[in-house]
């Protein structure tokens, strides 16, 4: 490796971070792990379900945990990967940041975008969240009073906030798209959506792919081909996406998004605090790191690897993420983990004569059920009812698992990883039928914790 470095900005040894992406893959060495890494052969491939937590993750079984969809949970191995790294790296302080940062970390960018189906690893660029980088994107694209961006109500809330002040303080136009729920055929959605976007001179597009609130999967590359034909720069929010669907990027370019937001902490299960930003080939957006260091002017992936000294081992332990996807087979969880989510959202419904907030066709490992209460107030249910049934559920029954206001209704959103089994469901299905039989009886759901 030492003949491939080279000084390139600030006063790191081993900062030519544009060179070494560059590289052909058999000109490119790969520095090995200074410790010694798990053997994941001698488990002889675990069960999903209950045996997965014990050996690969470390939830508390005190728990019924469905709620994966919030923050993920981590590998135990790509955890102790991290902390290895962690010890590793203050034996030396110096020498690791000086002389071994970059190659690795490029190292991991290679990987992920050979897994990703990435043209060439520039497409992609590491990052802390998808959080930084929106903010990132956000005030790279130059908004101003003539411009007109498209969002759907389905938006992350944290994101409509902040466009919603971005365009407050520049004048420029929001035009936000209502989907109207529950989702039967999501053609007539898509349709609907084209038309809105055809109506007005969009400057920016911004979609996700799955939503949080009320989960379904977009078809986006339909989407983003369509975007393609009207001009309109097209970017979209897959926070969710990766460890839940099969996220690839070698479509055809017409398909593809401009920029590409997702998370590796959610169901990828890597240590907090790393995402990914994709950038298709050709496309004229002009991103920059919303923090800015040393690397400004030597190239993108410079300006976003660095942006100050911070805790770099959790982009590391995708190594780790990796290689334990690679041994289980990522299909394989995918299909048994949405399997285990239509499984379990037709027993709740079953269980509670009630329905899903979207079809099976549009649905992952991540899915809302319809509650069996109503509310004589034709008001509809606000957000403080969910709270209750949500904080009943975790102090009474142990279960971690978010209750959701959609429109007035009470759904439950339930996650399905490859350390959950049916019988948990089982569990928040009679959980849920006491609950709403004591609000039944008291005809108030405040009275619930009385």
């Amino acid at each position: 490796m030492s003949s491939m470095v080279r000084r390139d900005f600030g006063s790191f040894h081993s900062s030519n971070v544009e060179e070494l992406l560059d590289l052909p893959d058999d000109c490119f060495i790969s520095l090995s792990e200074p410790f010694s890494l798990y053997n994941y052969t001698n488990d002889d491939k675990i069960p999903f379900g209950r045996g997965m937590n014990e050996k690969y993750f470390l939830l508390d079984n005190k728990y019924v945990f469905l709620n994966h969809g919030a923050f993920g949970c981590v590998l135990r191995q790509a955890l102790e990967y991290s902390h290895l790294f962690q010890y590793y790296i203050e034996k030396q302080p110096l020498s690791f940041y000086d002389r071994e940062i970059f190659p690795r970390l490029v190292d991991v960018i290679r990987k992920m975008a050979k897994f990703l189906g990435c043209t060439t690893p520039k497409n992609l660029i590491l990052v802390e969240n998808v959080t930084f980088a929106w903010n990132s994107i956000i005030t790279s694209l130059n908004i101003d009073d003539k411009s007109h961006i498209f969002i759907m109500n389905t938006i992350y809330g944290a994101y409509k906030k902040y466009l919603k002040k971005i365009c407050l303080e520049t004048g420029a136009k929001l035009y936000e798209f209502s989907i109207e729920f529950p989702i039967d055929d999501i053609n007539k959605v898509v349709d609907k959506i084209k038309l809105a976007l055809k109506s007005n001179k969009f400057t920016y597009a911004f979609f996700d792919h799955i939503s949080s609130q009320s989960p379904f999967i977009l078809p986006i590359n339909d989407l983003c081909y369509y975007c393609k034909q009207l001009n309109i720069p097209c970017i979209i929010d897959g926070a969710h996406a990766l460890g839940s669907i099969n996220l690839r990027f070698d479509y055809e370019d017409d398909y593809l998004p401009d920029i590409y937001l997702t998370n590796c902490h959610k169901w990828f299960c890597a240590p907090k605090g790393v995402g990914l930003l994709y950038i298709k080939p050709n496309s004229k957006l002009i991103i920059h790191p919303c923090i800015q260091s040393h690397g400004i002017d030597s190239g993108m992936h410079s300006e976003f690897l660095w942006t100050g000294l911070k805790d770099y081992t959790s982009f590391l332990a995708l190594n780790e993420c990796l290689r334990f996807w690679s041994y289980y087979d990522m299909k394989i969880i995918i299909d048994r983990n949405t399997k285990l989510a239509k499984d379990a959202s037709d027993l709740l419904v079953e269980t509670w004569n009630t329905s899903k907030l979207t079809s099976d066709d549009i649905s992952g490992p991540m899915r809302c059920i319809k509650l069996p209460i109503s509310n004589d107030n034709n008001g509809g249910f606000k957000y403080d009812d969910a709270e209750i049934i949500q904080n009943q559920l975790y102090h009474d029954y142990n279960i971690e698992v978010p209750i959701k206001n959609i429109d007035g209704n009470l759904y439950v959103r339930i996650s399905t990883h490859i350390y959950n089994y049916i019988e948990q469901y089982e569990q928040l299905g009679n959980a849920i039928i006491e609950i709403v039989g004591k609000w039944h009886r008291n005809k108030k759901i405040v009275d619930l914790f009385i």
